[in-house]
């Protein structure tokens, strides 16, 4: 039985943290003046969607529209972690079914991997806008798994967030978190995820060869369901 993986997004393939500041800062300042926004518990409440995320702060949901527009507009910004993109082919090669499942709403999100010639790395994609329940909720996971028509152990989640080894563990799926994102190794390993990994090349070791995945012969044209 194939194993499907889910990746997060932000913090794990790519780096748009100096994009988020930017856009949270910009935001704040044009609707509530002075001072500084919450930079440390917005990142911890990754995953989640922004009007969950901003709701929990108390920052005014009339900041999301400007937040938007401002990450837009540096979309060109935005990196790919050195070494994600051949993971994600490597993957792909394989025919391994490969999700993602970000806290993004999905407009933003198609856009950025049309910007980035990422998309067809993916088999399915779910923004927090397409659930009832973003992440911690397992709604998001279970809804990949029906698509993908795959059962939860045969499953791992790679995220870089609090919120996504909870929305693993809630779905009863395992996980594999990553510290190379917004939440420090030590609040990680709170959390209890399956594997922390602290490179690229000790994810791709997981995933090949540390049990999250069985072996299989490399599948050079793989086609992936569209998106």
């Amino acid at each position: 039985m194939e194993k499907n993986v889910i990746f997060d997004f932000d913090g794990v393939i790519i780096n748009s943290h100096e994009v988020q500041v930017k856009a949270l800062q910009q935001s704040y300042r044009l609707i509530c003046g002075e001072g500084e926004p919450p930079f440390q518990e917005f990142f911890r409440n990754s995953g989640d969607s922004l009007q969950r995320i901003f709701a929990k702060l108390d920052l005014p949901l009339s900041m999301i529209p400007i937040y938007q527009q401002v990450s837009r507009e540096n979309i060109a910004s935005i990196q790919i972690y050195p070494g994600m993109r051949e993971l994600l082919q490597e993957i792909r090669n394989y025919g391994i079914p490969c999700a993602l499942c970000t806290g993004k709403d999905r407009s933003r999100t198609l856009e950025i991997l049309k910007h980035h010639r990422l998309g067809e790395y993916f088999d399915f994609i779910v923004c927090s806008d397409d659930v009832h329940h973003p992440k911690p909720h397992r709604e998001s996971i279970d809804l990949i798994l029906t698509h993908l028509q795959l059962a939860g152990q045969d499953s791992v989640m790679i995220g870089d967030g609090i919120n996504d080894i909870v929305c693993a563990r809630n779905a009863g799926i395992q996980s594999i978190a990553v510290s190379w994102g917004d939440v420090s190794k030590e609040e990680l390993r709170l959390q209890q995820p399956t594997l922390l990994v602290e490179t690229v090349e000790e994810l791709r070791d997981a995933i090949f060869n540390g049990g999250c995945l069985p072996e299989r012969i490399p599948v050079k044209n793989s086609v992936l369901r569209n998106v």
